[in-house]
């Protein structure tokens, strides 16, 4: 997978050009006209015509972009903008500075950047080697300071697991096997990575509480998320919590009636995910 889309996470943002040719071409490989296996077979040729990678801004924040390896890359380089505008305007009111906002499965830091440019305190936690030192990189780009990054993935136990995902989009990794397996493409590969308890990582960063929590971990969130909410006090669970609902199939426990059961409910929906806010 590295070896496919290389990482430079040395050079100056700016180094890598991203208008012209490669601009164009990820624009049209995200034409939502288009049918699903005719953008498909399109993205694939830009892929190789254009993995990038390519330095460019949306909404004010840099990235340096890889988007023939990441879904979220080839969002913002296409359309300029962050993905997801509902999720990003449902949590906005809850990122101010003095919060803490912890980001469990952070990709390349659309939403870490974004609330610790409001001021939040951040903890990014992002599973793979390569896109963590690609978000520390995006970190770095926007000089922002209040951000820590944390290299392993989230569960219930201490240990390692295999993390699945695919060259074509690294930011779609999930220690659920069964979901890799079901999506039918040929390019998924597992590595083994550390798996820590949410409470354990935030106790090693010193942080009591977090304020707002995002959990975006393709299927693995009832096991990332509720044995911690389990454990601490009332007062010091989330008051806000944006949580991938998309691959509710793959849950062992149903998080949304768990949250409801611990006095949280839904104050916001769209297609992939759901905010939920504690009752005060």
């Amino acid at each position: 997978m590295a070896g496919e889309h290389p990482s430079d996470t040395v050079s100056p943002f700016g180094t890598y050009c991203a208008e012209g040719w490669g601009r164009i071409a990820w624009g049209l490989a995200d034409r939502r006209e288009m049918s699903s296996w005719l953008r498909k077979r399109v993205r694939g040729l830009v892929a190789r015509l254009f993995r990038g990678p390519y330095d460019a801004e949306a909404e004010g924040l840099r990235f340096r972009l890889y988007p023939g390896a990441n879904y979220d890359d080839r969002k913002i380089l296409a359309r300029g903008r962050l993905p997801e505008r509902a999720e990003h305007a449902l949590i906005a009111p809850y990122l101010r500075p003095g919060v803490t906002f912890v980001d469990i499965g952070a990709n390349v830091g659309s939403y870490s950047l974004d609330a610790a440019r409001r001021g939040a305190r951040v903890l990014a936690i992002e599973a793979n080697p390569e896109t963590a030192e690609r978000l520390s990189y995006n970190i770095a780009a926007n000089d922002l300071t209040k951000v820590a990054v944390e290299v392993c993935a989230v569960g219930p136990d201490t240990g390692t697991r295999a993390l699945w995902s695919a060259a074509s989009n690294c930011g779609f990794a999930t220690l659920v096997e069964g979901l890799a397996n079901e999506d039918g493409a040929d390019d998924w590969r597992a590595r083994r990575v550390d798996v820590r308890p949410l409470a354990e990582v935030l106790d090693a960063h010193g942080i009591a509480r977090a304020d707002v929590l995002k959990v975006d971990v393709e299927g693995f969130e009832d096991r990332a998320l509720l044995p911690y909410l389990d454990m601490v006090p009332a007062d010091r669970r989330p008051g806000a919590i944006l949580l991938e609902t998309n691959c509710r199939d793959h849950w062992r426990t149903d998080c949304e009636a768990r949250l409801g059961a611990l006095g949280y409910r839904a104050v916001g929906v769209t297609d992939d995910n759901t905010v939920f806010e504690r009752a005060a």
